[in-house]
């Protein structure tokens, strides 16, 4: 069964294509301390992940994964580091990437 990406306007599931093109897709958290900031840097409002959720690696950064062995595995404690947010204003709808360990 696929399964979504969690993030917002991300559209993209774990298949057999997505897996030719290198993308993984990772659980959340059994750790509820941790599953909690993977809930709040994702940025949707009254969003509460479940065991069935996961968050594809385009939401994180090249050096937070452990590619030592044949399983592609999130290094421990990492949080979601690449979101992508619709912002709203008057005259346009913009799409755009935080990086919340990357500003100033």
């Amino acid at each position: 069964m696929p399964a979504h990406c969690a993030a917002y306007n991300c559209t993209l599931r774990r298949t057999i294509e997505t897996r030719k093109l290198g993308m993984t897709f990772h659980w959340f958290p059994k750790d509820c301390g941790l599953r909690r900031k993977w809930e709040v840097a994702l940025r949707r409002e009254g969003f509460a992940a479940n065991d069935e959720w996961v968050l594809c690696s385009d939401h994180f950064k090249p050096d937070e994964f452990d590619r030592a062995g044949q399983i592609c595995r999130l290094r421990p404690g990492v949080i979601p580091s690449v979101i992508y947010v619709l912002i709203i204003c008057q005259l346009c709808v913009c799409l755009y990437i935080l990086n919340y360990f990357c500003h100033a």
